[in-house]
Protein backbone atom coordinates (compact mmCIF):
# COMPACT_ATOMS: atom_id res chain seq x y z
CA UNK A 1 0.00 0.00 0.00
CA UNK A 2 1.34 3.21 -0.74
CA UNK A 3 2.39 5.90 2.03
CA UNK A 4 3.45 9.17 2.70
CA UNK A 5 5.28 7.85 5.63
CA UNK A 6 8.79 8.36 5.77
CA UNK A 7 11.04 5.60 5.77
CA UNK A 8 13.98 4.82 8.28
CA UNK A 9 16.35 2.07 8.35
CA UNK A 10 18.25 1.65 11.43
CA UNK A 11 21.64 -0.56 11.53
CA UNK A 12 22.45 -1.70 14.37
CA UNK A 13 20.15 -0.59 17.35
CA UNK A 14 20.71 3.07 19.19
CA UNK A 15 20.57 3.84 22.84
CA UNK A 16 16.87 4.62 23.54
CA UNK A 17 17.71 7.81 24.17
CA UNK A 18 18.12 8.74 20.54
CA UNK A 19 15.37 6.21 19.12
CA UNK A 20 12.59 8.15 21.56
CA UNK A 21 12.95 11.28 19.17
CA UNK A 22 10.80 9.20 16.27
CA UNK A 23 7.96 8.73 18.81
CA UNK A 24 5.21 11.11 18.01
CA UNK A 25 6.57 11.51 14.81
CA UNK A 26 3.45 9.68 12.37
CA UNK A 27 5.24 10.62 9.53
CA UNK A 28 8.31 8.22 10.27
CA UNK A 29 8.25 4.80 9.71
CA UNK A 30 11.17 3.08 11.49
CA UNK A 31 12.52 -0.30 11.15
CA UNK A 32 15.99 -1.56 13.02
CA UNK A 33 18.41 -4.31 11.66
CA UNK A 34 20.51 -6.08 13.83
CA UNK A 35 21.91 -8.28 11.04
CA UNK A 36 23.56 -5.53 8.96
CA UNK A 37 25.47 -7.60 6.08
CA UNK A 38 25.39 -5.81 3.21
CA UNK A 39 23.09 -8.94 2.04
CA UNK A 40 20.26 -8.04 4.38
CA UNK A 41 20.31 -4.34 4.15
CA UNK A 42 19.70 -5.05 0.08
CA UNK A 43 16.55 -6.95 1.28
CA UNK A 44 15.43 -3.77 3.22
CA UNK A 45 16.32 -0.55 1.45
CA UNK A 46 14.34 -0.34 -1.25
CA UNK A 47 12.32 3.07 -0.91
CA UNK A 48 14.23 3.93 2.05
CA UNK A 49 14.58 7.82 2.58
CA UNK A 50 16.91 7.73 5.65
CA UNK A 51 19.55 5.48 7.38
CA UNK A 52 21.21 5.57 11.16
CA UNK A 53 23.83 3.33 10.98
CA UNK A 54 26.03 2.47 13.69
CA UNK A 55 28.10 -0.19 12.73
CA UNK A 56 27.60 -1.66 8.79
CA UNK A 57 29.26 -1.18 5.66
CA UNK A 58 27.36 1.32 3.27
CA UNK A 59 28.72 0.36 -0.04
CA UNK A 60 27.70 1.92 -3.44
CA UNK A 61 25.51 -1.08 -4.37
CA UNK A 62 23.43 -0.31 -0.79
CA UNK A 63 22.75 3.36 -1.73
CA UNK A 64 21.89 3.11 -5.61
CA UNK A 65 19.05 -0.02 -4.57
CA UNK A 66 17.08 2.65 -2.61
CA UNK A 67 15.90 3.51 -5.54
CA UNK A 68 16.43 7.00 -5.62
CA UNK A 69 14.35 7.86 -2.39
CA UNK A 70 17.40 7.22 -0.26
CA UNK A 71 17.75 11.38 1.55
CA UNK A 72 20.18 11.07 4.29
CA UNK A 73 22.49 8.29 5.55
CA UNK A 74 23.20 9.55 9.07
CA UNK A 75 27.04 8.17 10.91
CA UNK A 76 26.68 7.36 14.71
CA UNK A 77 29.70 9.11 15.49
CA UNK A 78 32.42 11.60 13.23
CA UNK A 79 34.17 8.43 11.58
CA UNK A 80 32.68 7.57 7.85
CA UNK A 81 35.19 5.19 6.43
CA UNK A 82 32.94 2.75 6.19
CA UNK A 83 30.41 4.88 3.66
CA UNK A 84 31.00 5.58 0.31
CA UNK A 85 30.99 9.24 0.46
CA UNK A 86 31.31 9.37 -3.56
CA UNK A 87 28.27 7.23 -4.10
CA UNK A 88 26.39 9.38 -1.75
CA UNK A 89 27.24 12.88 -3.62
CA UNK A 90 26.47 10.78 -6.88
CA UNK A 91 23.20 10.27 -5.80
CA UNK A 92 22.11 13.67 -3.60
CA UNK A 93 22.36 12.05 -0.28
CA UNK A 94 23.60 13.82 2.70
CA UNK A 95 26.52 12.32 4.78
CA UNK A 96 25.79 13.37 8.26
CA UNK A 97 28.23 13.14 10.98
CA UNK A 98 27.28 13.76 15.02
CA UNK A 99 30.15 15.96 15.64
CA UNK A 100 29.42 16.87 18.93
CA UNK A 101 28.79 13.20 20.20
CA UNK A 102 32.30 11.86 21.37
CA UNK A 103 34.54 14.21 21.94
CA UNK A 104 34.22 14.78 25.26
CA UNK A 105 34.96 10.75 25.80
CA UNK A 106 37.99 10.61 23.41
CA UNK A 107 39.51 14.14 24.89
CA UNK A 108 39.29 12.47 28.38
CA UNK A 109 40.99 8.81 26.78
CA UNK A 110 43.62 10.58 25.81
CA UNK A 111 44.30 12.39 29.16
CA UNK A 112 44.09 8.87 30.79
CA UNK A 113 46.43 7.29 28.74
CA UNK A 114 48.46 10.69 29.38
CA UNK A 115 48.48 9.98 33.00
CA UNK A 116 48.50 6.22 32.81
CA UNK A 117 51.32 5.95 31.02
CA UNK A 118 53.23 8.96 33.46
CA UNK A 119 52.36 7.00 36.75
CA UNK A 120 53.56 3.72 35.46
CA UNK A 121 49.79 2.41 36.72
CA UNK A 122 50.31 -1.30 33.90
CA UNK A 123 53.36 -1.54 36.22
CA UNK A 124 52.65 -0.61 39.44
CA UNK A 125 48.98 -2.74 40.07
CA UNK A 126 50.72 -6.26 39.12
CA UNK A 127 53.58 -5.83 41.14
CA UNK A 128 51.63 -5.19 44.37
CA UNK A 129 49.55 -7.93 43.68
CA UNK A 130 52.33 -10.22 43.43
CA UNK A 131 53.07 -8.97 46.96
CA UNK A 132 56.47 -7.34 45.45
CA UNK A 133 56.12 -4.07 47.47
CA UNK A 134 60.09 -3.96 47.62
CA UNK A 135 60.31 -3.68 44.12
CA UNK A 136 58.51 -0.28 43.61
CA UNK A 137 61.15 1.34 43.36
CA UNK A 138 62.51 0.03 40.60
CA UNK A 139 59.37 1.44 38.74
CA UNK A 140 59.55 5.62 37.90
CA UNK A 141 56.59 7.35 37.57
CA UNK A 142 56.86 10.69 36.09
CA UNK A 143 54.65 13.73 36.28
CA UNK A 144 53.05 15.34 33.70
CA UNK A 145 53.44 18.73 35.31
CA UNK A 146 55.92 20.92 33.23
CA UNK A 147 56.36 18.10 30.64
CA UNK A 148 55.60 19.14 27.20
CA UNK A 149 52.75 18.20 24.84
CA UNK A 150 52.68 18.34 21.24
CA UNK A 151 48.74 17.87 19.76
CA UNK A 152 48.43 17.21 16.31
CA UNK A 153 44.31 18.38 15.34
CA UNK A 154 42.75 20.89 17.16
CA UNK A 155 39.25 19.95 16.42
CA UNK A 156 36.52 19.17 18.76
CA UNK A 157 38.49 16.42 19.92
CA UNK A 158 42.19 17.92 20.29
CA UNK A 159 40.82 21.20 21.40
CA UNK A 160 39.56 19.74 24.50
CA UNK A 161 42.47 18.00 25.41
CA UNK A 162 44.21 21.24 24.99
CA UNK A 163 42.52 22.40 28.24
CA UNK A 164 42.55 18.77 30.37
CA UNK A 165 46.33 18.81 29.63
CA UNK A 166 46.66 22.89 30.56
CA UNK A 167 44.80 21.52 33.79
CA UNK A 168 47.97 19.44 34.64
CA UNK A 169 50.02 22.51 34.05
CA UNK A 170 51.70 21.19 30.78
CA UNK A 171 52.97 23.13 28.21
CA UNK A 172 51.17 22.48 25.03
CA UNK A 173 52.08 23.24 20.93
CA UNK A 174 49.25 22.82 18.96
CA UNK A 175 49.38 22.04 15.14
CA UNK A 176 46.41 22.25 12.83
CA UNK A 177 47.32 23.18 9.36
CA UNK A 178 43.35 24.27 9.21
CA UNK A 179 42.88 26.10 12.58
CA UNK A 180 44.22 29.78 12.40
CA UNK A 181 46.87 30.41 15.27
CA UNK A 182 45.02 32.80 17.04
CA UNK A 183 42.79 30.64 17.30
CA UNK A 184 44.96 28.10 19.11
CA UNK A 185 46.31 30.60 21.69
CA UNK A 186 42.44 30.92 22.35
CA UNK A 187 42.62 27.23 23.26
CA UNK A 188 45.77 27.67 25.74
CA UNK A 189 47.96 26.30 23.11
CA UNK A 190 51.40 27.33 21.34
CA UNK A 191 50.85 27.19 17.46
CA UNK A 192 53.41 26.02 15.18
CA UNK A 193 53.61 26.12 11.55
CA UNK A 194 55.70 22.91 11.35
CA UNK A 195 55.48 20.63 14.23
CA UNK A 196 58.63 18.34 12.95
CA UNK A 197 61.12 21.78 14.13
CA UNK A 198 60.30 21.25 17.41
CA UNK A 199 60.08 17.44 18.25
CA UNK A 200 63.12 17.83 20.15
CA UNK A 201 61.52 19.43 22.68
CA UNK A 202 58.43 17.37 23.11
CA UNK A 203 57.77 14.72 26.20
CA UNK A 204 54.46 13.28 24.55
CA UNK A 205 52.66 13.22 21.32
CA UNK A 206 48.84 12.66 20.97
CA UNK A 207 47.17 12.79 17.53
CA UNK A 208 43.65 13.95 16.42
CA UNK A 209 43.07 13.81 12.79
CA UNK A 210 41.26 11.97 10.17
CA UNK A 211 42.68 9.49 8.52
CA UNK A 212 43.81 10.94 4.87
CA UNK A 213 46.09 10.31 2.61
CA UNK A 214 47.69 13.87 3.97
CA UNK A 215 47.93 12.15 7.44
CA UNK A 216 48.64 8.83 7.37
CA UNK A 217 51.97 8.39 8.99
CA UNK A 218 52.10 11.78 10.11
CA UNK A 219 54.42 10.03 13.22
CA UNK A 220 56.87 8.11 11.79
CA UNK A 221 59.97 6.90 12.14
CA UNK A 222 61.65 9.75 11.97
CA UNK A 223 59.04 11.48 14.00
CA UNK A 224 59.33 9.14 16.81
CA UNK A 225 63.22 9.09 16.96
CA UNK A 226 63.22 13.06 16.80
CA UNK A 227 61.28 13.09 20.55
CA UNK A 228 63.11 13.34 23.29
CA UNK A 229 64.06 10.48 24.75
CA UNK A 230 61.38 8.34 26.97
CA UNK A 231 58.34 10.17 25.11
CA UNK A 232 55.13 9.31 25.22
CA UNK A 233 52.45 8.69 22.17
CA UNK A 234 48.99 8.54 22.13
CA UNK A 235 46.72 7.22 18.97
CA UNK A 236 42.87 7.80 20.23
CA UNK A 237 41.99 9.04 16.54
CA UNK A 238 42.38 6.49 13.52
CA UNK A 239 44.46 3.43 12.97
CA UNK A 240 47.41 4.42 10.84
CA UNK A 241 48.36 7.86 11.43
CA UNK A 242 50.81 6.77 14.08
CA UNK A 243 53.44 4.31 11.75
CA UNK A 244 52.63 1.07 14.03
CA UNK A 245 56.13 -1.06 12.43
CA UNK A 246 58.54 2.02 13.60
CA UNK A 247 56.40 2.34 17.47
CA UNK A 248 57.36 -0.82 17.93
CA UNK A 249 60.77 -0.34 17.14
CA UNK A 250 60.90 2.86 19.21
CA UNK A 251 59.83 1.02 22.18
CA UNK A 252 62.03 -1.68 22.02
CA UNK A 253 65.06 1.42 21.71
CA UNK A 254 63.51 3.15 24.70
CA UNK A 255 63.25 6.06 23.06
CA UNK A 256 59.40 5.96 23.10
CA UNK A 257 58.73 4.41 27.00
CA UNK A 258 55.11 4.23 26.13
CA UNK A 259 51.69 4.30 24.27
CA UNK A 260 48.63 4.18 24.63
CA UNK A 261 46.25 3.29 21.41
CA UNK A 262 42.73 2.72 20.82
CA UNK A 263 42.63 2.66 17.06
CA UNK A 264 44.54 0.50 14.93
CA UNK A 265 45.81 0.13 11.07
CA UNK A 266 43.71 -3.12 10.65
CA UNK A 267 40.99 -3.52 13.20
CA UNK A 268 40.66 -5.79 15.03
CA UNK A 269 44.14 -6.40 15.05
CA UNK A 270 45.44 -9.89 14.22
CA UNK A 271 46.34 -12.45 17.27
CA UNK A 272 50.12 -11.86 16.40
CA UNK A 273 50.11 -8.12 16.39
CA UNK A 274 53.67 -7.00 17.85
CA UNK A 275 51.75 -4.64 20.18
CA UNK A 276 50.24 -7.29 22.03
CA UNK A 277 53.98 -8.37 22.73
CA UNK A 278 55.22 -4.96 24.62
CA UNK A 279 53.66 -4.27 27.81
CA UNK A 280 54.53 -0.61 27.42
CA UNK A 281 51.93 -0.31 24.89
CA UNK A 282 48.14 0.28 26.45
CA UNK A 283 45.41 -0.64 24.34
CA UNK A 284 41.86 -0.43 24.40
CA UNK A 285 39.35 -1.68 21.34
CA UNK A 286 38.50 1.40 19.66
CA UNK A 287 36.30 1.90 22.52
CA UNK A 288 37.27 5.52 23.32
CA UNK A 289 33.73 7.17 21.80
CA UNK A 290 31.57 4.65 23.37
CA UNK A 291 31.04 5.51 26.89
CA UNK A 292 27.76 5.43 27.93
CA UNK A 293 27.23 9.49 27.43
CA UNK A 294 28.92 9.50 24.25
CA UNK A 295 26.46 6.69 23.11
CA UNK A 296 23.53 8.45 24.22
CA UNK A 297 24.94 11.59 22.35
CA UNK A 298 25.44 10.04 19.35
CA UNK A 299 22.29 8.27 19.26
CA UNK A 300 20.36 11.71 19.84
CA UNK A 301 22.12 13.51 17.45
CA UNK A 302 22.18 10.46 14.57
CA UNK A 303 18.20 10.61 15.03
CA UNK A 304 18.07 14.44 14.83
CA UNK A 305 19.92 14.46 11.54
CA UNK A 306 18.15 12.16 9.99
CA UNK A 307 14.80 13.82 11.04
CA UNK A 308 15.98 17.44 10.20
CA UNK A 309 17.11 16.21 6.53
CA UNK A 310 13.12 15.31 6.31
CA UNK A 311 12.69 18.89 7.96
CA UNK A 312 14.36 20.54 5.80
CA UNK A 313 16.59 22.06 8.89
CA UNK A 314 19.71 19.90 9.05
CA UNK A 315 22.31 21.88 9.98
CA UNK A 316 25.20 22.33 7.25
CA UNK A 317 28.27 21.54 9.77
CA UNK A 318 27.54 18.44 10.12
CA UNK A 319 27.30 17.59 6.66
CA UNK A 320 30.61 15.62 5.23
CA UNK A 321 30.11 16.31 1.38
CA UNK A 322 28.47 19.95 1.39
CA UNK A 323 28.17 19.66 -2.39
CA UNK A 324 25.18 18.13 -2.16
CA UNK A 325 23.11 20.63 -0.05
Amino acid sequence: MATNKKKVLVLSPLHPDGMALFEGREDVEVEVLTDVSEENILRHIKGVHGIGVRVATISRKIIEAAGGTLEVVSRHGVGYDSVDVAACTDNGVRLAIAPRANAPSVAEQAMMYLLTLAKQVAAFDPLIRRGDWANRHQIQAIDLDGRTLLVIGLGRIGSRLVKRARAFDMRVIGYDPYVPAEKIREMGAEPVDDFRTILGEVDAVTVHCPRTAETIGIIGEAELNALRPGALVVNCARGGLVDEAALVAAIRSGQVSGAGFDVFDVEPPAPDHPFFAEKRILMTPHSAGISLEAAKRSAVQTVENILATFDGTLDPAVVVNKEVL
